[in-house]
């Protein structure tokens, strides 16, 4: 798997460098405006484009092919193509705790909810979007990615239109225990992902090459 997530990273090497300088551009600008809801946006935004290049490279490429004349479990192919929503969502439950923190305008338990709300939101988009570009390829995954994309943009006209969203779910939270809290966000994330990659799998181990 480290050797297909390296095989991503040198494919996207210049697209890759741009996606984190304006992510860092953008997070220092929702800091200073106090959108903190632009950054898990802005990175949930960043794996779909940086996913759809790779498949297209690899389907352009016949990568696929390659790769699985070799002894590389399908299983690890699936694995690396979730690799960019976890680094993007690491990188925003980061910024967003040490900003938070530094703030100090919420409790440390309410500022961890929200860093792990953030890993889930980003990494749950392309977790769902994986099996369908899997099952339909990269040209009619583009379709998917559109859809994403417009879905992600109504969220973000909504938080912005309702700011008092974010106050209500950090108010709902509340009325529950940090632990349970917690640990319900971390069952529901891991439940979706693992039925997507499971799904994902399948798809796979049922595609001939």
């Amino acid at each position: 798997m480290t050797a297909l997530i390296i095989k991503d990273i040198a494919t996207l090497k210049k697209t890759l460098l741009l996606s984190f300088v304006i992510c860092i551009a953008l997070s220092v600008y929702a800091i200073y405006s106090k959108t903190l809801i632009m950054i898990p946006l802005m990175c949930a935004f960043m794996p779909l484009i940086l996913n759809s290049i790779a498949f297209g490279y690899d389907v352009q490429s016949k990568f696929e092919q390659f790769a699985f004349s070799m002894p590389i479990k399908k299983s690890s192919y699936v694995f690396s193509k979730l690799f960019f929503a976890f680094a993007f969502s690491l990188i925003a439950s980061i910024i967003i705790f040490i900003y938070l923190f530094i703030e100090g305008s919420l409790g440390l338990d309410k500022i961890i909810i929200l860093s792990l709300l953030s890993i889930v939101s980003i990494n749950l988009l392309p977790a769902i979007q994986l099996p369908f570009i899997l099952k339909f390829g990269a040209e009619k995954g583009r379709i998917i990615v559109m859809i994403t994309f417009l879905i992600i943009f109504a969220i973000s006209n909504l938080l912005k239109e309702k700011l008092g969203i974010i106050p209500n779910l950090i108010d709902t939270f509340s009325l529950y225990s940090f632990k349970m809290t917690t640990i319900g966000i971390i069952v529901l994330f891991l439940i979706v992902l693992g039925i997507s990659i499971k799904i994902s799998i399948k798809i796979m181990e049922k595609k001939q090459y």
